[in-house]
């Protein structure tokens, strides 16, 4: 089994999570889920047990899994998978994102996220929200954004 890939992915203004892992040779296929808040949004899954024999497969598992990872991303900064995200979300959630993405200055319909995180809104948006109205992964990723600019000064 092959460790995964993560990586969050900021799109229509929404903090979303895109992972892929292998399931080992037991079960010989690769899954990339996109997640928002914990809530699977879209997943694509390739087998590969017909590759068991390959004196190369854990190569060929990494490129499996590197490919599925980036054509999820791909699809996702298409906006391929908007209509799974109304669907899953809602109209407003992709609305009320939408407004976000322009009000921080976004460009494209999907941007990468820092490995540490940031909060699906900007600082201030999140921070001026009573402590009940946040989710947990604003919380989270507020506070890595503050202890990652406290890090940065002199």
């Amino acid at each position: 089994m092959l460790s995964g890939f993560n990586t969050n992915v900021r799109h229509r203004g929404l903090l979303l999570h895109v992972q892929t892992e292998d399931s080992g040779r037991a079960h010989p296929h690769v899954i990339t889920h996109l997640y928002h808040g914990g809530t699977i949004l879209a997943s694509e899954r390739s087998e590969y047990g017909d590759r068991l024999g390959s004196d190369a497969l854990a190569d060929e598992v990494r490129r499996l899994m590197e490919g599925q990872h980036r054509a999820m991303l791909r699809r996702l900064r298409r906006g391929e998978l908007d209509d799974r995200l109304v669907e899953r979300l809602g109209r407003d959630a992709i609305a009320a994102g939408s407004t976000a993405a322009t009000a921080s200055g976004e460009t494209g319909p999907a941007a990468p996220v820092s490995s540490a995180g940031e909060p699906p809104a900007t600082p201030a948006a999140v921070s001026a929200r009573a402590p009940d109205d946040r989710r947990l992964d604003e919380v989270v990723a507020e506070y890595l954004e503050q202890r990652a600019r406290r890090r940065r000064r002199p």
